[in-house]
């Protein structure tokens, strides 16, 4: 049985609910769990719910009865059985070629991991995309592995190209855009990740599974020619 989340009112009309802080798959389950208890059992009084790591913040047009959706949310566990919602599976080509993998070097020097065993690892597991967020489009990908966690860095850049691969923590993501950042640049992919002139301007959605997969510079190249 999972307890009903700690709740806060940002304002009359805002409120958000906590689980734990765990940045895991469990407790990522968990919150879009309640995301979807949230939608059908609110209807006409929720405007919109943002889901995070671990919180759920509800934008409402009506005053809720807490205790109602407590007794809502125990029901719901103990009658029904709800099932998680199917995730895409994405391969996602990326260049680990020097000229893209601009922090290879530092990460090289903190994990004293090889070149290959850097990359060897990184494509070793699938990722869930667990948020998107700081950029349109950016996805927040986990569980990196152990060997990887590398600090993000003390000074970020003023700029990081579009499509760059970076890591930082536990976490890997893709900048969708040219935009400052502070994560550590090991590679680049072809693809692009945000366009607003597509129906559907992300590519990726939460609860994704991504994996990475190797292509040379040519390939990268011929792939970015096509506009992917």
């Amino acid at each position: 049985m999972i307890d009903f989340p700690h709740t806060m009112w940002i304002s009359q009309y805002t409120v958000r609910f906590a689980f734990n802080e765990d940045i895991s798959q469990g407790n990522f389950q968990t919150v879009q769990k309640f995301d979807r208890f949230l939608k059908k059992n609110l209807q006409h009084k929720l405007v919109e719910t943002v889901a995070s790591y671990h919180t759920v913040t509800a934008y409402i047009n009506q005053k809720i009865d807490m205790k109602v959706l407590q007794k809502q949310w125990f029901g719901m566990q103990i009658s029904t059985t709800d099932e998680d919602v199917a995730s895409r599976h994405l391969q996602i080509p990326i260049c680990y070629d020097e000229e893209f993998a601009l922090d290879m070097q530092r990460v090289m020097d903190y994990t004293r991991l090889s070149y290959e065993e850097v990359k060897a690892l990184h494509m070793s597991k699938a990722y869930l995309v667990y948020l998107i967020g700081f950029l349109p489009g950016f996805p927040y990908l986990g569980d990196l592995h152990e060997q990887l966690f590398v600090p993000r860095l003390k000074k970020p850049r003023k700029s990081v190209s579009a499509s760059s691969v970076g890591i930082g923590g536990s976490q890997t993501g893709i900048y969708p855009l040219d935009s400052p950042g502070g994560w550590n640049i090991i590679g680049k992919t072809p693809f692009t990740l945000f366009d607003v002139h597509e129906k559907k301007s992300f590519l990726f959605s939460l609860g994704d599974q991504v994996r990475f997969y190797e292509i040379t510079k040519q390939e990268f190249i011929e792939i970015k020619s096509k506009g992917v």
